[in-house]
């Protein structure tokens, strides 16, 4: 394992405070002060920060039904953020949500600890689905539908390709593999009509499923990628 995965997985820091920690001297291994966050370690190599054992944490993930108003945030001092919605158990100084859902948006986000995790599921190479029911002002006709699954364009950015499964004339279950901002509002803008209502049903292969509003559950990896 490389040691910046190690340092990681105890829960140091992110990429570039590692980064600035190794760079200071501050990491030993059996030792010796290392400057190269790169190097390889082994299981029953010794490795302290300034002079203390260091631990992996347990990865942890939770999944939770994200109800309209509150931002996708950890602290926000003039808004409601999703911190509100955990329970008074849950670890909150050591957990963030995986990408994010708009104020208004309901529907499935994910909890974890998991930093490789976070980016594996948002960067765009990784195109991990998601799934959202959306409901609109008017009626969406066959061309709009064919538009969204060749890929519309918002903002001179032209999206990936869709899959769109019509509800009914006013719904559509709509899946992309981007996280642009507003992406699906603007998506549906792009056709000439507005969201009346957004809810995320599924996120990798982790389902909404029978989650109630602002319920938190505990799920596993393999249940999300």
């Amino acid at each position: 394992m490389r040691l910046e995965k190690y340092l990681v997985n105890c829960g140091l820091g992110s990429r570039r405070v590692i980064i600035e920690e190794v760079k200071n001297g501050n990491i030993t291994v059996n030792g010796e002060i290392v400057y190269d966050e790169r190097i390889d370690i082994e299981k029953e190599d010794v490795i302290l920060y300034r002079g203390k054992f260091l631990k992996e944490k347990e990865l942890k993930y939770y999944a939770l039904y994200k109800t309209s108003g509150y931002i996708t945030a950890m602290k926000d001092d003039n808004r409601p953020t999703v911190v509100e919605l955990l329970p008074s158990w849950f670890p909150k100084e050591s957990f963030f949500p995986i990408g994010r859902l708009d104020r208004d948006t309901e529907g499935l986000l994910i909890f974890t600890n998991d930093g490789d995790l976070n980016q594996k599921m948002t960067q765009p190479k990784s195109k991990v689905e998601k799934t959202y029911l959306v409901e609109l002002f008017f009626s969406i006709k066959d061309e709009d539908i064919k538009k969204l699954e060749l890929g519309v364009e918002i903002n001179g950015h032209k999206c990936l390709p869709a899959k769109v499964e019509k509800v009914n004339e006013q719904a559509i279950l709509l899946t992309i593999v981007e996280g642009k901002f507003h992406q699906v509002k603007r998506m549906i803008r792009s056709i000439n009509n507005k969201v009346k209502y957004l809810k995320r049903m599924t996120f990798g292969k982790m389902e909404l499923g029978n989650l109630k509003e602002g319920e938190l559950r505990e799920v596993l990896l393999e249940d999300l990628i």
